[in-house]
């Protein structure tokens, strides 16, 4: 199993575990996360693409799901994005590993 693996099921389990008081503050976590998982390959411009967008949308999520004017379809259309993205990320770095 790709040592990157682990920083992806962590950052899958912040996004589909917050609500909207936890969401902001789990940022760090989620950079942490992908700035680990980054450090078990080696950086490509593809890597740095997909870690960027995959960091760019996370905060998107935490954005969307900690303000109290976003509905549940919002919040879960912003996570199903986040998840995509991690997905997408897992995959450059399974190429990569």
């Amino acid at each position: 199993m790709p040592r990157h693996t682990e920083n992806m099921r962590a950052l899958r389990e912040i996004l589909t575990g917050l609500t909207r008081e936890t969401a902001w503050p789990q940022k760090n976590e989620v950079s942490r996360n992908i700035d680990i998982a980054m450090s078990h390959v080696a950086w490509t411009p593809a890597v740095g693409a997909a870690a960027t967008d995959a960091a760019a949308r996370c905060f998107e999520v935490l954005q969307i799901v900690s303000r109290a004017s976003s509905g549940a379809e919002k919040r879960a259309v912003a996570i199903r994005d986040g998840l995509a993205a991690i997905d997408e990320l897992e995959r450059v770095l399974d190429a990569s590993a």
